[in-house]
């Protein structure tokens, strides 16, 4: 259980009476199992605000980077359309196993349940298309730029381990569980929101991701 989060102001990319955009850390996800659930960042911008937030779009616990959150209930829905609105773009960074054979890619293979479950690679699934860009690449590994066009879950992860290349970390979608990093290597770094008033919001990487890119000397490829 945690009792705070770390430099939760400093984490605050941007704010203002509608919208609340956060640098979400690693080992927390977005929304606990309720609203007072201490091991979810929802729960921590609530007691900041001393009111109700409302989460627009949801990381895994070991994914960091931006967070969509709005400070009136109206405004999912307005948010979660300039999110779904395909002039919005929501990019990625990834360390991925391997050295792809293309420099970029289009993946549309739909994604569904393939057991009780596990999520995966299915026909019978929805529509999800992802776009990969290798930014780097080093012996084993390759720094991933990430864009996405849907918002399945774990969309990113399974596209890349089904096409050969699991993210760096995972122990879910990489066989045998990956144990070069303490967790998955992904992190949401760039959003450019769509909207009546467009807004781009950056957010580097975590100490973590930057000292696995030195590591496998991907360090030089990491966006400035």
């Amino acid at each position: 259980m945690k009792d705070h989060i770390p430099d939760i102001e400093n984490r605050i990319i941007f704010e203002d009476s509608q919208l609340l955009v956060v640098d979400k850390p690693y080992d927390i996800p977005t929304a606990g199992k309720n609203l007072e659930d201490e091991d979810g960042l929802q729960f921590w911008l609530i007691r900041r605000e001393g009111r109700m937030v409302w989460v627009v779009n949801q990381l895994d616990a070991d994914t960091t980077g931006i967070n969509l959150f709005v400070k009136e209930k109206h405004l999912v829905k307005l948010f979660s359309g300039h999110l779904k609105h395909p002039k919005t773009l929501k990019r990625y960074l990834a360390v991925v196993h391997g050295s792809p054979i293309w420099d970029e890619i289009d993946q549309y293979d739909s994604i569904g349940y393939i057991d009780d479950r596990n999520l995966g690679v299915c026909a019978d699934g929805k529509p999800a298309h992802s776009r990969f860009k290798v930014i780097g690449r080093s012996d084993d590994f390759s720094l991933i730029e990430a864009t996405i066009f849907t918002g399945r879950t774990h969309q990113i992860r399974i596209h890349l381990s089904h096409g050969g290349h699991p993210v760096a970390g995972d122990d879910w979608y990489c066989h045998p569980p990956c144990t070069v990093h303490h967790r998955q290597a992904l992190h949401s770094w760039q959003l450019e929101l769509h909207s009546n008033t467009p807004r781009k919001f950056t957010c580097p990487p975590p100490s973590d991701f930057v000292h696995l890119t030195k590591k496998l000397n991907l360090y030089n490829s990491l966006p400035k």
